[in-house]
């Protein structure tokens, strides 16, 4: 698994020649989201918790980008 920053995916999206990034910025619901994948009965979701404590907040983040087609 590979993770980015907003900022990455911003760059590489501005390579294309056909999509005009509009609006590229990082969810302000990220602890809401994971607290709820974490707190429901879902195997993967069980798994997740000790790599997420692991991680302490410092890699994971939800990146939303609009982009046009040109």
């Amino acid at each position: 698994m590979n993770l980015h920053s907003c900022q990455w995916w911003q760059e590489l999206w501005r390579r294309s020649d056909s999509v005009r990034i509009k609006e590229c910025k990082e969810l302000v619901c990220h602890d809401e989201a994971w607290r709820d994948w974490l707190g429901c009965d879902n195997e993967y979701a069980r798994r997740d918790i000790k790599m997420m404590e692991a991680e302490g907040g410092n890699y994971f983040n939800l990146v939303s980008i609009i982009g046009i087609r040109t």
